[in-house]
């Protein structure tokens, strides 16, 4: 933040030096410069100090932390728009400001912060709370019947959230199971809302990987210190408190429109009724900006009020004029009545008029009027929009623009563009380790770039969408890739219909709706009614247009590249249009070499390598082996509510990022869902369509070994003819070459453990000794016994848990053994994703939050329940 602070300074600075004329003037402006980047250099490393101070300066009591307790809160934004919901349940999201807990104030928990008055903003104890509701009767009692394997309970209650549970019968092995609930209907919150509920809290966190989402990062950009979810909600101490925002809704939704949920994200900025589909078809059409209301809406809304509100005022100002002419020219005549001492007083008066004689036209303040009724109309628009951010940075650069017009100051487009810039990072600091700050400042100064560079506003207004669009679909693709992943081929074709579409509707909409909410029962809301019903229908059109588009294939690529590649590209597409200068092209194609070796297919990895990946999945386990272009999979996470995040979402990015092509043999320890939940992923994938898979019951059984790419692959348990998939017989996978070496033994206890040993000892081999260890059982106490570690003898040992998972895992019995025994430790809800890359010269294991990715606001969080690690 300091640097960019500093750049802000400079940029705002470098136009001054061309006013300078003299050489001694020059001097004196150097010296002025160098005076603003030290001091912006200064300013921006203690603002952003003091913000990362603020934020971590929270701490929530150990004891309060996965506990039930009672809090007193404000509902800021995610709260729904209605109660009534066709859904059996509905899940929100709600961004909460926490004022008691446990009937104690927040603020004691916050660590003494110098000035912490002044800085209010940045001193709220903020919440992201999951909330679950459920409608239907009040003694409907569903019965639930679940497969074999790992079992998921929906405890329900009046409020109560959504929480995952094991099931294990009597005889301690997992199996099918009839549960039967009491669901009781409930209301869900609304934004503005003050409510008490019990909930289970606990620091806000995240899973660390290569590539992804980072949830720890966003959390960090909005401000939010906890998570968790409401258990049982108080509908009494509720008190609610709408405002206009909630009964647009309402009233939008009473409308029964068949496209509602895009009405409400359009026009309300509302998206919790989207589905996964709609996102999935907005991201893969490159529109998801159309329907998350920005700084584009507001400009519309903006310019719609110039066209309304210009024509009146100049009309009033007309009408106004000719009235103070024929006041002057009564005045005028009613003079010669009197004497020449009275008739030189009144003219006198006439002088001090806003008018003049003689014909001169009355001139009033027009500009301030059509500026101020402008700023004002969009300063409500931002507040129905629930203040989205990009809006807030919008509407600041607009303010900042009419405050110039009328001061009549003339600034350069620059000087306008560094102050919204530096006002917004004044205003929202941490906004800056969110994509919509980057992609917002970065179309913006792209599009004043090529109005003014290229002299856009000469031509036709379809040929300035054309040019801009496609620009900006090339420009912005590098930002897009290094915060998605992914990009939008046919974005250009998608937005060149749907953004006149949208530019067309999104006035014609909220007029209508408030013309229907504040004149209700009248003609002009049964006209806003037909018109928005009809609206509804060119709506359809452009939906339909937009999933027809969607269905190609190529219409979006997933393509994890380097971030310092990206915006090595960024800045090639910045050197080809900028002026001419020699060796201009050398430079841009030189710039442009590491995203061309980073996302080519044919350069190789290097093949003398291998490397073990651990990735952070949360309580779940998921593995990679890769060397050159090949990889064999080893367990692929969990799976929850129909959804393989972890597969999807980490592990397939990260084979292509690292150039993986084929997928040579999937291996499974064992079949619970935090182990082989990704097994309909992989199954599908086109690079894993000749891969062989391993299973307890199918293919894995001690003695089987096979060499694969120089490595030696052996499967130490279960024993031959295993007819069980559970714990106790899950693979044990060891992989080693001259280099080092992994053992990998799922979720095998003390019984196999023991087992495994003696089947060693009788054989007179040393087949468990291994460099790194994967912790049996993710460290459980009933496993990695000391006879076990003691054969292992393992450098290095890596816990596959999530953060402040219900079993504690690792024990902290386990893990004194490991340290006992001078084994490292590696945790991976510490940590994050995890590698130990093997070479000649032997092995080195790496983290992502100690190695790849060292940020002050993504530090792991270490478990409360082994005071020995911190």
């Amino acid at each position: 933040m300091a640097v960019m602070i500093a750049i802000n300074v400079v940029a705002s600075t470098i136009p001054m030096l061309y006013r300078r004329k003299s050489r001694a003037c020059q001097n004196t402006a150097f010296e002025a410069l160098l005076c603003w980047i030290i001091s912006g250099l200064l300013t921006g490393v203690l603002w952003v100090a003091s913000v990362g101070h603020f934020y971590y300066a929270w701490q929530l009591p150990e004891g309060k932390i996965q506990q039930d307790v009672t809090i007193s809160g404000l509902v800021v934004s995610g709260g729904c728009v209605s109660s009534n919901t066709d859904a059996v349940q509905a899940h929100y999201q709600y961004f909460v400001t926490i004022e008691l807990l446990n009937n104690e104030r927040t603020a004691a928990f916050l660590n003494r912060v110098p000035f912490s008055a002044f800085f209010s903003q940045y001193t709220s104890f903020n919440a992201r709370l999951s909330h679950t509701v459920y409608s239907g009767a009040q003694n409907q009692k569903p019965s639930y019947i679940y497969p074999q394997g790992r079992a998921s309970i929906n405890l329900r209650s009046n409020d109560q959230g959504n929480r995952q549970h094991d099931i294990k019968t009597v005889a301690g092995e997992k199996g099918r199971n009839n549960i039967k609930a009491l669901k009781k209907p409930a209301t869900c919150l609304h934004n503005g809302d003050r409510f008490t509920a019990v909930v289970k809290l606990k620091p806000a966190y995240g899973t660390a990987n290569p590539v992804g989402f980072n949830r720890q990062q966003q959390f960090a950009s909005k401000f939010i210190h906890v998570t968790g979810y409401i258990k049982s909600l108080d509908n009494k101490k509720t008190q609610h408190s709408h405002n206009e925002r909630f009964g647009l809704g309402k009233t939008l939704v009473g409308l029964g429109l068949d496209y509602q949920r895009w009405w409400l994200a359009l026009l309300l900025g509302n998206k919790t009724e989207l589905t996964d589909t709609d996102w999935e078809q907005l991201q893969r059409t490159g529109t998801g900006h159309l329907f998350s209301i920005s700084g584009m809406h507001l400009s519309i809304i903006a310019g719609v009020c110039l066209l309304i509100i210009n024509p009146i005022v100049l009309t009033l100002a007309i009408v106004a004029s000719a009235l103070g002419n024929i006041r002057a020219i009564f005045k005028l005549r009613v003079l010669s009545l009197f004497s020449p001492p009275q008739r030189a007083a009144l003219l006198n008066n006439i002088g001090n008029d806003n008018t003049r004689i003689g014909g001169q036209v009355f001139i009033a303040p027009v500009r301030l009027i059509v500026l101020s009724c402008t700023v004002f109309a969009c300063f409500l628009y931002a507040g129905l929009s629930g203040n989205a951010l990009p809006v807030v940075r919008a509407f600041i650069l607009l303010a900042l623009g009419c405050l110039l017009s009328v001061c009549q100051l003339a600034w350069r487009p620059l000087n306008i563009g560094v102050a919204m810039l530096a006002l917004s990072l004044l205003i929202f600091p941490l906004s800056m380790l969110s994509a919509s700050f980057y992609l917002s400042v970065g179309a913006v100064g792209c599009i004043w770039f090529l109005i003014t560079a290229f002299g856009l506003q000469r031509y036709a207004w379809y040929v300035v969408l054309i040019k801009l669009q496609l620009a900006l679909t090339f420009i912005m693709m590098p930002l897009t890739l290094i915060w998605f992943g992914s990009a939008s081929f046919i974005a250009l074709v998608a937005n060149l219909i749907a953004l006149p579409l949208v530019t067309l509707i999104l006035p014609i909409g909220l007029l209508s709706l408030l013309a229907i909410h504040f004149f209700d029962n009248t003609v002009v809301a049964f006209l806003g009614s037909l018109i928005l019903k009809q609206s509804d229908y060119l709506f359809g059109y452009l939906l339909e247009y937009l999933a027809y588009l969607s269905k190609y294939e190529l219409s979006l690529v997933y393509a994890p590249i380097e971030s310092g590649s990206a915006l090595c590209f960024l800045t090639a597409i910045v050197v080809t249009i900028l002026p001419t200068w020699r060796y201009k092209n050398v430079c841009a194609v030189l710039l442009s070499l590491p995203l061309i070796v980073d996302v080519c297919w044919w350069v190789s990895p290097n093949d003398s390598v291998w490397t073990l990946h651990v990735l952070d999945a949360g309580q779940a386990t998921a593995l990679m082996v890769t060397k050159g272009n090949r990889a064999i999979i080893i367990d692929s996470g969990a799976k929850y509510n129909g959804k393989a995040v972890t597969a999807t979402h980490a592990m397939l990015p990260l084979l292509d990022k690292l150039h993986i092509r084929h997928i040579d043999h999937i291996i499974h320890t064992h079949s619970d869902n935090d182990h082989a939940g990704g097994a309909d992923t992989f199954n599908t994938h086109p690079n894993a369509q000749h891969a062989k898979w391993y299973s307890p019951t199918r293919g894995c059984e001690r003695g089987k070994t096979f060499n694969w790419q120089g490595l030696h692959v052996a499967f130490l348990w279960p024993l031959k003819g295993n007819k069980q998939n559970t714990n106790a017989t899950s693979c044990v996978v060891k992989i080693a070459n001259i280099a080092g070496s992994v053992l990998i033994p799922g979720d095998i206890e003390k019984e196999s453990e023991y087992a495994l040993i003696t089947r060693e000892l009788e054989s007179q081999t040393n087949a468990l000794h291994a460099d790194v260890l994967v912790a049996p059982h993710h460290g459980s106490k009933t496993s990695s016994t000391n006879v076990f570690i003691e054969q292992v003898s393992p450098s290095a040992v890596i816990f596959t848990q999530g953060y402040e998972n219900r079993w504690q895992f690792p024990a902290p019995v386990v893990f004194a053994r490991y340290q006992e025994n001078g084994v490292a430790t590696y945790l991976s809800s510490f940590h994050g994703y995890i590698s130990a890359t093997f070479e000649d010269k032997g092995g080195t294991v790496n983290t992502q939050r100690g190695n790849y990715k060292r940020r002050w606001y993504l530090k792991g969080r270490s478990p409360r329940h082994l005071p020995s690690f911190r």
